[in-house]
């Protein structure tokens, strides 16, 4: 079946769009309220762009045609926030910390979740074993939509030392103990399954 973008309204784009191309990487975003509390919220239109600068890019709709999201009134405010890389045994609190909530009240509280000190601005989610610090780099507008699509600089890595090991000169992380938590369409996400190791050519 071809189905011509043209003819199709956002959500119907957006349906098909999240059921191929998978499985997506969630962001698990920290930021803070004007209270000073934490908002939480996963995205999966995420992607890391560059290495050098050390961008990532998470594209942020809003809650209402007029409502901007939490997260993203937070980012373009403070330009900070704390990025998770969420395991699988997290799934659940992931996809609760989606709900639509009023402005400061925290998913973190909400959820249970633990706090750690990071960066001398921001904790770090106890839970997750991948966070990264980062601030915001540049903003760009998505056509006539409220979508914005947010570049983030990573300005520090948090990694759990059980992760990691060193073959000389590089540092090794271990996906399968990491086990990130990945989106699919609809209510679906995956984890890892079998590993593919290929060599690349020279």
């Amino acid at each position: 079946m071809l189905f011509s973008f043209d003819q199709l309204h956002g959500n119907q784009r957006y349906h098909l769009i999240t059921q191929t191309i998978t499985p997506r990487p969630i962001a698990w975003i920290m930021t803070k309220n004007l209270s000073g509390s934490y908002n939480l919220a996963p995205f999966s239109y995420f992607a890391a762009l560059s290495s050098d600068p050390a961008l990532l890019v998470v594209s942020i709709g809003n809650k209402d045609q007029d409502t901007a999201k939490d997260t993203k009134l937070n980012l373009l405010r403070d330009k900070e926030c704390v990025l998770h890389i969420p395991s699988v045994e997290w799934a659940h609190a992931v996809n609760d910390s989606a709900a639509n909530l009023a402005y400061g009240e925290s998913e973190i509280e909400k959820l249970g979740l633990s706090l750690c000190p990071f960066t001398e601005n921001f904790e770090r989610l106890q839970e997750a074993k991948v966070a990264l610090h980062c601030r915001l780099y540049d903003v760009h507008n998505l056509g006539d939509s409220p979508t914005q699509a947010l570049y983030l600089e990573i300005l520090s890595l948090h990694v759990d030392d059980d992760l990691i090991t060193q073959q000389e000169q590089r540092t090794i992380i271990d996906n399968q103990k990491l086990n990130p938590l990945a989106r699919l369409g609809g209510n679906d996400y995956a984890e890892l399954g079998k590993n593919i190791t290929i060599k690349r050519p020279n």
